[in-house]
């Protein structure tokens, strides 16, 4: 490649990572949520991300993901665009999903006095491959009817097993949070469970699909609880996936597998309070063993190692030592 046409081959590399917006959105009305949509969120990427907008009666949450070489491979670069941007559009609870491509200008579309013909590379493809099919709304009409009736009727699957109380930022009120425990023996579920798994993707550094026909998963699933209109409405928080392995000779060993706060809630404790709940669910049946987690990261080893640290000095394990850290830093 000679000088003039590696020049120009780099004025149309995007990063993918940047390029990418997720977003949660909720609205009661097709028109609130359309003007939402029409709106041109993007921004610089510092400022993208946990931006939240709301628009017409539409509420907004996007955000960037960190990772993006399972889909558009190792690099994590775009090549044939300029102003790309990927749209992935969920309900913020039911994850209905709406996929867009818009960009400015595309290679293979401009007159070039290049001895070669450059193409640009297909980024709808591989992002449709790791979503739903079953959950892909063909238009943008059809996704903001979803928005405006899933904002009001959806409710999480499974059995609700808690609850919890976070401070709003912004009015300083009490917001409710709830832990609701699935599996994959009803296919409702699994259906959910595929819509949610491509997040994985972008946030867990080598994370695969799990095998959604084994019924030895368990699912934890956090959401928000919002009052909308006088009905209760909710957003996707996070989620946990767990295997029961076989421990000799009758019991049970669950291993954390995939663990994952959104990055629009991360900071907040929702992580600590997941894990607990699965703790202590743990430690309170008798088919359990004990509990292990399949290579944690570092940011869930640090919040493992506080929270497994809060329990002890709870129950009085240092009570005759002298630690050399401050209850009041765990």
């Amino acid at each position: 490649m000679d000088a003039a046409l590696a020049a120009t081959a780099s004025q149309w590399a995007a990063e993918a990572n940047s390029a990418v917006f997720i977003q949660l959105v909720s609205g009661e009305t097709v028109e609130g949520v359309l003007r939402a949509l029409d709106t041109d969120l993007s921004q610089d990427a510092d400022e993208a991300d946990e931006d939240e907008e709301e628009e017409g009666g539409a509420d907004v949450i996007q955000f960037h993901p960190t990772f993006t070489y399972p889909i558009y491979g190792e690099h994590e670069r775009v090549f044939g665009y300029k102003g790309l941007r990927i749209s992935l559009s969920y309900a913020a609870g039911s994850l209905a999903t709406y996929f867009d491509v818009k960009y400015q200008k595309r290679i293979d579309q401009m007159e070039t006095s290049l001895p070669v013909q450059l193409r640009a590379d297909d980024v709808d493809t591989p992002m449709r491959k790791v979503l739903s099919s079953a959950a892909l709304c063909a238009t943008k009409a059809e996704f903001a009817k979803r928005v405006a009736r899933d904002t009001h009727e959806f409710r999480p699957l499974g059995r609700k097993v808690h609850e919890y109380t976070r401070e709003s930022e912004e009015s300083g009120e009490g917001v409710v949070y709830e832990i609701y425990e699935s599996d994959f023996v009803g296919g409702e579920f699994r259906e959910y469970h595929r819509r949610m798994q491509t997040l994985v993707l972008f946030y867990i550094e080598g994370a695969q699909f799990i095998d959604d026909s084994d019924d030895r998963w368990r699912v934890f699933t956090v959401f928000e609880r919002l009052v909308i209109g006088g009905m209760p409405s909710y957003t996707l928080v996070g989620f946990c996936t767990m295997y029961q392995f076989f421990s000799w000779p009758d019991r049970k060993r669950p291993r954390i597998s995939q663990f994952l706060v959104l990055p629009p809630f991360q900071g907040q404790g929702h992580g600590s309070e997941l894990y607990r709940y699965i703790y202590q669910a743990v430690l309170h049946n008798a088919e359990y063993a004990d509990l292990t987690v399949e290579d944690p990261s570092e940011a869930f080893d640090d919040m493992r190692d506080r929270n497994d640290m809060r329990y002890l000095i709870q129950q009085g394990a240092f009570a005759d030592l002298d630690i050399p850290v401050s209850p009041a830093v765990l």
